[in-house]
């Protein structure tokens, strides 16, 4: 179970000493010490010989990148220590995806902050260890001795004990120091072993584990790249549909339509009334042809995967009833999802300009900038275009924001009209 806390000891006195983490606390904060004699050693010795080992030509390289991965395994171990000690889960720390360059591999290695901050964490692990050993004889053995100062004080020389500037030459005074290091043992003690714990903590959640600004940018590429798969799934599936509804139900109807053609044919004119339905069953089924031709056309033409932008957006230009003049240029194709996005555009754009513009003519120009794909519909219609007066611009606007694209409508009364789509040519 993961935790926010740097350290789980209990605030309140009367629940510190029935919590296992304090003790767990104490061994953790006595492991410190062997983890800086060995590991830290270690890691410091690891990175003189990647330092020392760079200038050695190609093998140099590969030993100083393998060198600085042995940070990341001991940063590891520390993980699962605090892990097992302080329940503290800390998000993992990767080293660098190695590339087909060996030289870029050492760079990007030693230009590595987080290999860095987890070295800066075995040398603050020192300071850790330099005061955690004194603060625990301090908090665990110090107070019991005492405690039990009334019972042997006088078998020192003279019966005096010297504690610091004070003597104790009385039992009095020896009384009175066993009560306070007792209540310096319950309720100090463990307050002084929470304290070490939590900077402990601090410095594992701050220099072993990913960055808050490194996590979030993790994330914020996950969301990117699953929306991309979301989007490209629905592409694959709005294309696995236009194939069913071409391949499959539309030659249906083409074959229901020829064989009523043929019924009617031999029918004649020998039954007037049942010739009339069948013209009128040959009609509806050229009709839902010729519907379910366009429907497919809208989802995602053959054209546009056989032959692109040009030629795709050439062919609904034509189909349009007014004058449309078309520049595509686009010298390398951008991906299918990409060309969908940009063909729904310019075919939705047409048909907003068809039902409301009252234009009498439009012009389509696409061009490719680099790794962006812009697209300018403009037309000279009347104008007064408004994404929330629901003119149909506002499914346009959701179906570009879905590849981090940008839309824009410029359209004032009286017109001209001018919608601009900027997509990244994915």
């Amino acid at each position: 179970m993961a935790t926010s806390a740097v350290s789980p000891v209990p605030r309140a006195p009367w629940r510190l000493w029935r919590s296992p983490y304090l003790w767990l606390a104490t061994v953790h904060l006595l492991g410190d010490a062997v983890v800086v004699l060995v590991v830290g050693l270690l890691v410091l010795v690891t990175l003189v010989v990647a330092v020392l080992a760079l200038p050695l030509a190609y093998f140099g390289i590969r030993l100083t990148v393998s060198a600085t991965r042995v940070v990341y395994h001991a940063g590891s171990w520390e993980r699962s220590r605090a892990r097992i000690t302080r329940n503290q889960v800390i998000p993992p720390v990767f080293p660098p995806a190695r590339s087909a360059s060996a030289v870029q591999d050492c760079w990007i290695a030693l230009t590595d902050r987080v290999l860095w901050r987890q070295f800066g964490y075995f040398v603050l692990l020192f300071g850790m260890a330099c005061a955690g050993i004194p603060a625990i004889v301090l908090a665990w053995s110090v107070p019991p001795v005492l405690i039990a100062l009334p019972f042997y004080y006088s078998g020192w020389a003279a019966e005096r004990s010297q504690l610091g500037p004070f003597e104790i030459d009385s039992l009095t005074k020896a009384g009175v120091v066993g009560v306070l290091a007792l209540l310096f043992l319950l309720f100090v003690s463990p307050l002084l072993i929470r304290g070490l714990s939590a900077v402990d903590g601090l410095l594992v959640r701050n220099l072993l584990g990913a960055s808050a600004t490194g996590a979030l940018a993790k994330r914020v590429d996950q969301l990117v790249e699953s929306r991309q798969q979301v989007v490209n799934s629905v592409e694959a599936e709005r294309r696995r549909m236009e194939r069913d509804l071409h391949d499959g139900a539309q030659q249906r109807l083409v074959s229901l339509a020829m064989t009523l053609g043929r019924a009617r044919s031999r029918l004649g004119k020998s039954n007037p009334g049942v010739l009339e339905l069948i013209e009128q069953a040959h009609a509806e089924a050229m009709q839902a042809i010729t519907e379910l031709r366009d429907l497919t056309r809208g989802l995602h033409p053959p054209v546009l995967t056989d032959r692109g932008l040009d030629a795709a957006i050439s062919a609904v230009a034509a189909r349009a009833p007014f004058p449309v003049r078309v520049d595509i240029r686009v010298p390398v194709r951008p991906s299918l999802t990409i060309e969908s996005i940009v063909y729904f555009v310019v075919t939705e754009s047409l048909t907003n300009i068809a039902k409301h513009a009252q234009a009498a003519r439009a012009a389509i120009r696409i061009i490719r900038v680099g790794d962006r794909l812009r697209l300018v519909v403009t037309d000279d219609g009347r104008g007064g275009a408004d994404p929330d007066r629901g003119t149909g611009l506002q499914g346009l606007i959701d179906r570009v924001s879905g590849v981090d694209g940008d839309f824009s409508v410029v359209s004032p009364i009286g017109g001209p009209t001018v919608v601009t789509v900027e997509v990244p040519c994915g």
